[in-house]
């Protein structure tokens, strides 16, 4: 995996607003604006997913909780005064609840391809459960090279799926 930069400058900000509870000026470059935009975050963990470090924090633009890519910040975020909104006090539900992620062989397989796939992921019954917050439940999968949008045409290709899509698809973008 390529080393994603993250200045210590950022680290430092994000982790000194996360303990303090402070809220963060910060640019953040994104799909929808590539060149950043101002937004302003209230920050609570920092978190190692999929090969990049993220923080979670409260967004006053989308009034939510969200995760922010640290290489996408654009210069050093500021500290700014003032009360966290109150839905920045509020618990950020995705973080504190958890899901269980349902890992099966890809049932596309002969049986003798299930049992072999099973037996690499240490599968039980065929399945293997992954309880993980549910904020993260995007990260275990791309952890584990699984597509929840796309179905791979050759079952050979992915060989292995998520068996309970349906029940997470609210936690998966």
């Amino acid at each position: 995996m390529p080393i994603r930069d993250v200045s210590p400058e950022v680290v430092r900000a994000v982790v000194s607003a996360a303990r303090e509870r402070q809220r963060l000026e910060v640019v953040y470059a994104s799909f929808s604006s590539p060149s950043g935009e101002d937004r302003i975050i209230a920050p609570h963990t920092l978190v190692y997913a999929a090969g990049r470090w993220h923080v979670r924090a409260y967004c006053e633009k989308n009034a939510a909780f969200r995760d922010f890519v640290l290489s996408r910040f654009r210069g050093v975020p500021e500290a700014i005064g003032g009360a966290l909104p109150a839905a920045a006090q509020a618990n950020d539900a995705d973080w504190e609840n958890r899901l269980t992620l349902e890992i099966i062989p890809d049932p596309r397989l002969s049986q003798a391809e299930r049992e072999l796939i099973a037996q690499d992921y240490a599968m039980e019954e065929h399945m293997l459960a992954i309880t993980c917050r549910c904020a993260l439940a995007q990260y275990v999968l791309r952890e584990y090279g699984i597509n929840h949008r796309h179905v791979e045409g050759d079952p050979r290709a992915q060989q292995i799926e998520l068996g309970n899509r349906e029940a997470l698809r609210q936690w998966l973008y």
